[in-house]
This record gives structure tokens, C-alpha cells and sequence, in this order.
């Protein structure tokens, strides 16, 4: 299991930076990195808007991802 405490939308962005950067490239067809289960309201997990962190996480992962497209 992978548990995750007192997360913070730096810290998605840091591990998230940390993926790509580790993640091999299969193919260019093949070139994706799935954020599995992160949309598990009912668990706490979740990536959409909240009223904790309104769109933050969304902003990580978009700022994340633009330096890899």
C-alpha cells in the first residue's frame, strides 16, 4: 500500500516532478504517466477542486506537466 499523510500541493508537485523525471519512456506512442485512484473522494484522495485547497493540486499538476510537453 501507498499511504499518504499530511500532503500539501507542494509536496504532489514534488513527487509528481520526481515520476517523470524516473518514469522510461517505452515508446512515443506508449508515453504517459497515470495518477491512479487520486479521484477517491470517499478515501480523502482526491485531485479535483476542495474547499482545503480549491484548485491547487490541478495548478501542480498542470505546472508540472507543462515542462514535459
Amino acid at each position: 500500500a501507498f499511504l499518504m499523510h499530511d500532503h500539501t500541493p507542494e509536496l504532489y508537485a514534488k513527487w509528481l516532478e520526481h515520476v517523470f523525471k524516473v518514469s522510461e519512456v517505452y515508446s512515443e506512442e506508449e508515453n504517459f504517466v497515470f495518477i491512479n485512484a487520486w479521484n477517491e473522494w470517499a478515501e480523502g484522495n482526491h485531485l479535483e477542486p476542495d474547499q482545503k485547497w480549491g484548485k491547487a493540486f490541478l495548478e501542480k499538476t498542470k505546472k508540472v506537466l507543462a515542462n514535459y510537453l
